[in-house]
């Protein structure tokens, strides 16, 4: 089985994933030569194999990348439902199915994968996979992460042939330490290395997926995947404390982000996470989440108001709705749609994060996901390839902005960050943690800026509100029993129903940081909820 082995420092560089190795591949195209770019795409597809919880060659993908002397640039590789995907068939089943193969849209992360490797990265796309293969072909230890995932969804899985002949021995899940051997992941990934994403998107790979979709009921053809292309766009920008944040634009939740800090920035600059202020910071995280309820959509078929959601008006609104020590703790600035009641999910946000910055400013957030733990359920036997879930965030509702549309990409929490200073890449931040990651992420901006290290913000004790799953009450939330009360009193007086866990977990999500020093060395840190490990080469 393959382990990670220690290697001679590269020069100036950091990345940071959530599986130690994957950090060894990325860690391993640094020294061959490659940059930044390189070594988290190699790392992204290492996880594939070592995290198939929380990522696949069945999912999708967002990332955002900067190059010296150039513009920053999102990467949306999400997918689209199927073209013959028909909101009144899917509701007759009274909701959006979660899992299974009506929950599967196209995955897009192998041309994500292509699309940032020609965009900035040095090696050979193929390169990309080397490590990856071996992994998949010779075995890993299973991550205590993978293992306690098996645990926790074996009845999902035990349904599905393809997961029980990898992900079970001797009608048992794997657990932590067993060999995890993937043969035919294998041999997919080493067609995906000599033939690129053609071998998904038009040749026997692609196939073998359609063919085992419909023989469950999906509505998937092979045009489906051809017509998917990647999108490349300009970011979304917003100012915290003098630090420019950018992030990818709808149909991802970056926006909701900004929403966010730029209330904060309306506010007491002295707010404290972990004391009474709590109760303000959960009404502002609510609001931000209340917008992207509303209104987040795939641009190419609804109208998102994006200027008018971070506009003055609306950000001064939601800084003063927070602030008000009399306000309703229920209060609403956008009228709500029943729209959970037409979804239900599993109480999980599965997603993965790869950071790297290196010496030549060369800066990358990559996210890729299946949606919930395992997605949906479904592993087809002879590709090896995961599905993900990402469909079941669509909306049924008539009039919905999100509603199920053939062709349409659903609202999508993936939401890569990139921070500038002066022009100056000087972090690379990236979380799980599903509709949870503005709020993880607004965490780690506040602590970032009150002079915490990367591994510091990582690792102090977070709350959220309403959770990571698609339909988590709005008025639920989440904190690890390291919150002191002050916090916790707090949130209950904003008329939150708090759950105190039992230590640090998951369900607070999971970062991952680069951070560039002002003196230009480069500071990695891997959250330790996750089974990460960062590496640093100053």
């Amino acid at each position: 089985m393959s382990t990670p082995r220690p290697a001679p420092a590269p020069t100036a560089f950091a990345l940071a994933t959530p599986h130690a190795l994957a950090t060894a591949a990325g860690e391993e195209t640094v020294r061959d030569g490659g940059n930044a770019v390189d070594a988290a795409l190699a790392a992204a597809v290492a996880l594939t194999v070592v995290y198939p919880h929380q990522c696949a060659v069945g999912g999708d993908l967002i990332a955002l990348v900067s190059r010296p002397g150039g513009p920053a640039v999102a990467v949306n590789g999400s997918g689209a439902a199927p073209l013959a995907a028909d909101p009144d068939t899917f509701g007759r089943l009274g909701r959006m199915p979660v899992t299974g193969p009506l929950s599967v849209t196209v995955p897009g992360v192998v041309a994500g994968w292509a699309t940032l490797s020609r965009t900035a990265g040095r090696l050979p796309f193929a390169r990309l996979f080397t490590r990856a293969v071996d992994y998949a072909r010779d075995g890993v230890p299973t991550a205590p992460g993978v293992a306690a995932a098996l645990a926790a969804e074996q009845g999902l899985l035990a349904a599905d042939e393809g997961m029980r002949e990898v992900f079970f021995a001797a009608g048992r899940p794997l657990t932590a330490g067993q060999p995890l051997v993937q043969p035919a992941l294998a041999r997919t990934l080493a067609a995906l290395a000599e033939d690129g994403p053609d071998a998904l998107y038009q040749g026997g790979i692609g196939a073998s997926l359609v063919a085992r979709l419909r023989s469950l009921g999906s509505p998937m053809t092979r045009d489906d995947l051809a017509r998917h292309r990647t999108e490349t766009t300009a970011p979304l920008t917003g100012t915290f404390r003098g630090e420019q944040y950018l992030t990818a634009p709808p149909n991802s939740q970056g926006l909701h982000l900004l929403q966010i800090l730029a209330a904060l920035e309306r506010l007491d600059p002295a707010l404290d996470l972990l004391g009474a202020d709590a109760a303000v910071l959960a009404r502002v995280f609510r609001l931000a989440a209340d917008d992207r309820d509303a209104f987040l959509a795939d641009p190419r078929h609804t109208h998102v108001p994006v200027e008018e959601l971070l506009g003055a008006a609306r950000i001064a609104r939601i800084a003063e709705a927070a602030a008000d020590p009399a306000a309703d703790p229920n209060v609403r600035l956008t009228p709500q749609t029943p729209a959970a009641a037409a979804q239900a999910a599993r109480p999980s946000g599965d997603t993965v994060a790869v950071v790297a910055m290196d010496a030549d400013g060369t800066a990358v957030s990559l996210i890729q996901s299946l949606f919930h733990s395992f997605g949906s359920g479904i592993l087809d036997p002879a590709t090896g390839v995961l599905l993900h879930n990402r469909g079941s965030y669509f909306s049924l509702l008539p009039g919905a902005p999100n509603r199920l549309r053939g062709g349409s990409r659903p609202a999508h929490t993936l939401m890569p960050v990139l921070t500038r200073r002066d022009g100056t890449v000087t972090g690379a931040h990236g979380t799980m943690g599903g509709k949870a990651q503005p709020q993880i992420h607004a965490h780690l901006a506040m602590r970032l800026h009150a002079g915490d290290s990367p591994a510091e913000a990582l690792r102090r004790p977070r709350w959220v509100v309403g959770g990571m799953g698609v339909d988590a009450p709005a008025d639920a939330a989440f904190a690890e029993p390291g919150v002191p009360a002050a916090a916790t009193t707090a949130l209950r007086s904003a008329g939150l129903r708090l759950r105190v866990g039992d230590a640090s977990d998951e369900e607070v999500g999971h970062g991952q940081l680069v951070r560039a020093h002002p003196d230009g060395t480069l500071h990695a840190a891997a959250d330790p909820r996750s089974d990460g490990t960062a590496v640093s080469h100053p």
